[in-house]
């Protein structure tokens, strides 16, 4: 009876142990083979702006690291909900990734969205950032914010064209409106080259953007910056004002985009760890943070995955004030 109830023991405690093992082996297997097959990182811009050229920088450089293609996809639509709520559907295992710009954490407060920013995606690792600035088409008579102030206090209608509704650069020029009272007037583009082009064509007079998608017209000539929306001067642009320079209704002004790389939530611990490793190393490495700066972004410095986690919590917490306290609303 004695040697019956050990034997029933030690099987039932072998059991036990194959269970755990066979529980642990797919993230251990996916971790120590992670990745075997190609890898694909959605954009959820189009093809020109800020978020598909770091995209593209990143995937090629974890292609040569990882040895297996990292292939980007565009997925634009709705400030990026489309490509965000696509691979909040796929699979954890790891194999398609997000690159999202601050519209992430914002479109939550805004408008009913198919994600939770917490709790769909796994944030794995923060790329870059860079200031918005408010640009305008050089017919416009202003060379500085003070007399785009002016000319604007004259105009009965002033279209601004952005990246699309529910981003940084969309609350950055409501938030203006609200701030000056006058006729600013939301054009929601589907990503930041289509609405670039049309401010440098004449299309509409200006345009707030991300630095890095409107860097190349600044320098030929044919956007004119007229101020830093982001709290203080960005050592990308020393010379060019903050807002808040113009005057004290400016004085909470801090819009910025920054980047995030995600995975779709239940992602093995070990292929976010992995993968944060690798994009720390990546982004913060001298040869990234040189070509980041020549196209004027920069990286956020190195976080581990508890830090990125914190970071994203914390801006969606930020956004959900701002959002509140301004009284925007998507037009989605």
């Amino acid at each position: 009876m004695a040697f019956t109830l050990r034997a029933k023991a030690r099987c039932l405690a072998y059991a036990a142990g194959l269970a755990l093992a066979t529980s642990l082996a797919p993230a251990q297997a996916q971790g120590g083979a992670y990745p075997n097959k190609p890898v694909t990182v959605v954009v959820a811009f189009p093809p020109g702006g800020m978020t598909d050229i770091v995209s593209r920088a990143l995937a090629k450089e974890l292609q040569e690291r990882l040895k297996q293609p990292f292939v980007v996809e565009n997925r634009p639509g709705g400030a990026g909900q489309v490509g965000t709520e696509y691979v909040a559907r796929q699979p954890h295992d790891g194999y398609t990734l997000l690159v999202g710009a601050t519209g992430y954490v914002i479109a939550p407060a805004m408008k009913k969205v198919g994600y939770d920013p917490l709790k769909s995606l796994e944030p794995v690792a923060v790329l870059a950032r860079a200031p918005n600035l408010i640009v305008v088409n050089p017919s416009v008579p202003a060379k500085n914010a003070q007399e785009f102030l002016t000319w604007a206090r004259t105009q009965s209608n002033i279209p601004f064209g952005t990246a699309g509704a529910a981003g940084s650069t969309h609350l950055g020029g409501e938030w203006l409106r609200k701030a000056t009272g006058y006729q600013f007037n939301h054009v929601p583009y589907k990503g930041a080259a289509p609405a670039t082009n049309d401010a440098v064509a004449g299309q509409i007079p200006m345009a707030v953007q991300d630095s890095m998608s409107v860097s190349a017209f600044i320098s030929s000539g044919r956007l004119r910056p007229i101020a830093n929306m982001a709290a203080e001067r960005s050592r990308l642009f020393p010379e060019l004002p903050t807002l808040r320079e113009a005057g004290p209704e400016f004085k909470d002004f801090d819009v910025y985009t920054w980047l995030g790389l995600y995975a779709p939530a239940g992602t093995p611990a070990p292929v976010l760890a992995q993968l944060n490793g690798e994009i720390n190393k990546i982004m913060n490495s001298p040869e990234m943070t040189e070509r980041l700066r020549l196209q004027y972004s920069e990286p956020l410095g190195v976080m581990d995955l508890a830090q990125t986690r914190g970071f994203v919590a914390g801006e969606v917490a930020k956004w959900k004030r701002v959002v509140s306290e301004t009284g925007v609303k998507s037009e989605e």
